[in-house]
């Protein structure tokens, strides 16, 4: 797979924005695997000499879209982190949050996420990529969990926070590809989702 573009005249970011936002809209639809790179140009108000140019072909325009998720994604969850750390709010609500911010961040890039799961398990950049992402916010909720070591009842503290992390993750990465959760309401999921994780960690 090419480099990810990165071009420096004006002409050539602005129809590289639109490039990535065509994609964004078409992955939300589920449109993506079968519109032409033709059809991509037009929606993008741009040409398809344009598009060879700076992509080369599509599977290069979804990783960059990729690569923007997963450097827009750091930026959210560790600020959420940083909020929530000096938070004097209970603990259980403050993992509330952040159960839903992810909530929302997933919902947010359904069709992206959806369209990367399934083609990480063909190609392996893809597959790192999305295993660094799960990796960052599964290490971010630990972080966040240990913070608050006595209040944990659990015997093995790291190893629940770790594990809490992944439960958190094959939860959205399901909600994803299936759009539910079983029966369970989706503005009940962040209520649900961190009251199954306090009561794992043993919250005191």
């Amino acid at each position: 797979m090419r480099t990810i573009p990165n071009p420096t005249q004006a002409r050539s970011r602005q129809a590289l924005e639109r490039f990535l936002k065509v994609t964004i809209d078409l992955l939300a639809q589920n449109r993506f695997e079968e519109t032409s790179i033709a059809e991509i140009a037009r929606l993008a108000n741009s040409s398809v000499g344009t598009f060879y140019r700076l992509l080369a072909d599509k599977d290069v325009l979804l990783y960059a879209v990729h690569e923007r998720f997963v450097d827009d994604s750091h930026d959210v969850i560790s600020g959420l982190v940083s909020s929530l750390s000096v938070s004097q709010r209970p603990f259980q609500e403050r993992l509330q949050q952040f159960v839903q911010d992810v909530i929302s961040l997933y919902e947010c890039n359904e069709g992206l996420i959806r369209a990367l799961i399934r083609r990480s398990s063909i190609d392996e950049r893809f597959r790192e990529r999305i295993h660094e992402l799960n990796a960052f916010v599964g290490h971010s909720l630990r972080d966040l969990v240990l913070q608050q070591r006595d209040q944990l009842n659990h015997p093995s503290p790291e190893h629940a926070a770790d594990l809490a992390g992944h439960v958190l993750l094959a939860s959205m990465n399901y909600y994803s590809l299936v759009g539910t959760l079983g029966d369970t309401p989706r503005d009940n999921l962040p209520e649900e989702l961190s009251q199954l994780i306090c009561n794992y960690l043993q919250i005191r």
